[in-house]
């Protein structure tokens, strides 16, 4: 199976759904409207389709997440046991 980028895999949605929802039809566009290079097959379509509904995403992209201390100073072991000793001084 050919790679496709977000372009051509926003084509596919488009074509699916202006043939009324049928992927064999959605080829037959493709393919048409696009001679050179790679085509979908009517599985690659289905595909696509299957994993914009599961995950609201047309291509996989691996989330980059910032560390869950980014932003906050850690407190030190003596100072969170102060604090939790000397309840007053923390407000």
């Amino acid at each position: 199976m050919a790679k496709f980028g977000v372009k051509e895999y926003c084509e596919m949605l488009l074509f699916y759904g202006e043939c009324g929802c049928k992927a064999k039809s959605a080829t037959r566009l493709y393919r048409d409207r696009f001679p050179e290079g790679p085509h979908p097959t009517r599985q690659t379509i289905l595909k696509v389709i299957k994993h914009l509904r599961e995950t609201d995403c047309v291509t996989r992209q691996l989330r980059v997440r910032r560390p869950r201390n980014v932003g906050r100073k850690a407190q030190s072991e003596d100072g969170l046991e102060y604090a939790l000793t000397h309840p007053q001084s923390s407000t």
